[in-house]
């Protein structure tokens, strides 16, 4: 396989995924009884190959010619494993957003199939969809900073923004959309009612727009991993899991090392 093509990450970085994980997880059983239908190393390819394309499990099931439950299984114990292994992949939001120079920050729904158990506060009117709302912070060359953890998708991005604190943190050289607007960050001039903006500032807002189209195609990249933009499938119970893991995986292909 090319694995950067299917698992999302170069061989180097599959390799010491797979060497960490060797040293977190006991894969083969100790007491007899039958070997595991996985290896330690197609199970985590069975991982990455799930998160990456969001493909079935009965399609990962005949693909590595296992059953159904096995992948299943497999997926959930190399989850586990990964949100521990992974964290430290995941820097707080005081270390990783000081970079220097202006940033960029916009807000991004991961949308869900499981809507009813939702319910209103999930659902997001400017979407049409249910789902999470993320916060993702960039620099202006596009090098992803972080990417907040999980809020209702009923939550407009102010009220992300706010709820993580991202207000102490960011100022007015952090540029925004006009979802951001009285956040004291660089956003677009908004027209007036019954008023017209001027030359200067429709100047203005086509530079700010421009820069801050990066964080589009950030946000782009990191849905690559397909389970994070095709639609969320599972119980909305292992979201919070399955995200841990995504970021981490996300920062590991980016460049990130373990501690």
């Amino acid at each position: 396989m090319h694995h950067h093509r299917t698992t999302g990450l170069t061989p180097t970085q599959f390799a010491t995924l797979l060497t960490v994980l060797k040293n977190h997880t006991t894969w083969t059983p100790i007491s007899r009884g039958r070997p595991p239908a996985l290896t330690l190393t197609q199970a985590l390819k069975v991982t990455l190959l799930y998160h990456r394309h969001n493909l079935t499990e009965e399609l990962l099931a005949e693909l590595f010619t296992a059953s159904q439950p096995t992948i299943s299984r497999a997926i959930n114990t190399i989850e586990k494993a990964l949100e521990t292994i992974l964290k430290p992949l995941n820097k707080p939001l005081k270390e990783s957003l000081k970079a220097p120079g202006s940033l960029v920050v916009d807000g991004t729904l991961i949308p869900t199939w499981n809507w009813r158990l939702l319910g209103k506060t999930n659902f997001s009117g400017k979407h049409k969809r249910a789902g999470f709302n993320h916060q993702v912070i960039c620099t202006l060359d596009g090098r992803l900073l972080a990417i907040t953890d999980p809020v209702p998708g009923a939550r407009h991005d102010a009220h992300a923004f706010r709820a993580h604190g991202l207000d102490k943190l960011l100022d007015s050289s952090t540029l925004a959309d006009k979802g951001y607007v009285g956040l004291g960050l660089a956003t677009p001039a908004r027209r007036k009612p019954g008023q017209r903006l001027s030359r200067e500032q429709r100047r203005n807002n086509r530079v700010l727009n421009r820069l801050r189209s990066v964080v589009e195609r950030v946000i782009a990249q990191i849905k690559t991993w397909r389970v994070l933009h095709t639609g969320f499938r599972r119980p909305v119970e292992v979201y919070g899991r399955v995200f841990s893991v995504v970021r981490g995986l996300v920062f590991l292909a980016a460049g990130g090392n373990f501690e």
